[in-house]
């Protein structure tokens, strides 16, 4: 699993046309940059997220997991209901955010038994802002993906 600056990541999800903090950008840079982390992830939802914790990474004095829990409003791919979690390792001064709105995750599957949660932020690209062009796009790329995939290039 990889760990990411969490200042390095709104600097780059904001110049790669993501959303962020509220801030939609919806075009059709990304728009294709949706429909490839939807094939490039194993998991892709419209959740509301709904608690936020801090866990301690270890051997690293400087970074900490933010575990976030999650509604399935919307399945697109994998898991099709219920509640999720998912980390994101962040600089260790970095507040917690919880969205106010729903949100379109995109994640990969975690599978590190140190590590309690699901799934983890695979960085940049992974949220983006609810809008109906934005919903279509990630079902369209869902549907068109290959269901015996076993390589996905964002969670290597």
């Amino acid at each position: 699993m990889r760990c990411f600056s969490f200042s390095l990541l709104v600097a780059a999800l904001l110049h790669a046309g993501c959303s962020y903090a509220g801030q939609p950008l919806n075009t059709e840079a990304q728009q294709r940059f949706l429909q490839k982390s939807v094939v490039q992830t194993q998991f892709s939802a419209v959740v509301r997220v709904y608690s936020v914790s801090s866990v301690a990474i270890a051997n690293s004095p400087n970074m900490v997991w933010h575990i976030y829990r999650a509604e399935i409003i919307t399945p697109i791919r994998g898991r099709q209901r219920g509640d999720i979690s998912y980390a994101m390792a962040v600089e260790k001064s970095e507040e917690t955010v919880i969205p106010e709105e729903p949100v379109l995750l995109t994640l990969c599957v975690n599978n590190d038994d140190a590590l309690v949660a699901d799934f983890y932020w695979p960085g940049t690209g992974a949220e983006f802002v609810v809008t109906p062009a934005l919903i279509q796009v990630a079902q369209l790329a869902a549907a068109s993906s290959d269901k015996d995939q076993s390589q996905f290039v964002m969670c290597d």
